[in-house]
């Protein structure tokens, strides 16, 4: 049998090229890549079957599930009470905002009269 090539393509010119190191070396991150990879998901169910008491920061499971949530409110009498109060309560929040505001303007408008009264003497002065 005559010497026969295993590949037809070593024997053209172009279509074979030697292995380098740098073709090693990126088929070498490739493989590590992959493998980080397929690690980082085996390892994230691990962490989720951990106990939480392994860890400081986790905290007590019971005060976990003790923590307050927000309840439904009810209705009706049992609610009327406590919604005046808090209407009252802003209502007169309001009234005092607005009373306050009336103080203020009223202050002003007198420092206003105030200047206006002293231009108008200096006016006259002057005429005179």
């Amino acid at each position: 049998m005559a010497d026969r090539p295993t590949s037809i393509a070593k024997s053209v010119d172009g279509l074979h090229h030697e292995e380098s190191a740098l073709d090693r070396a990126r088929a070498l991150r490739d493989q590590f890549v992959h493998a980080q990879e397929q690690n980082n998901e085996k390892q994230k169910p691990r962490e989720a079957e951990k106990p939480h008491g392994e860890s400081e920061k986790s905290g007590s499971q019971m005060v976990k599930d003790d923590a307050p949530v927000l309840r439904p409110t009810p209705s009706g009498p049992m609610r009327q009470a406590p919604d005046r109060q808090i209407a009252s309560a802003k209502l007169a929040k309001e009234h005092n905002d607005a009373a306050e505001k009336l103080q203020q303007a009223e202050k002003m408008r007198e420092a206003f009269k105030a200047q206006q009264q002293r231009t108008h003497d200096h006016e006259r002065d002057r005429e005179r």
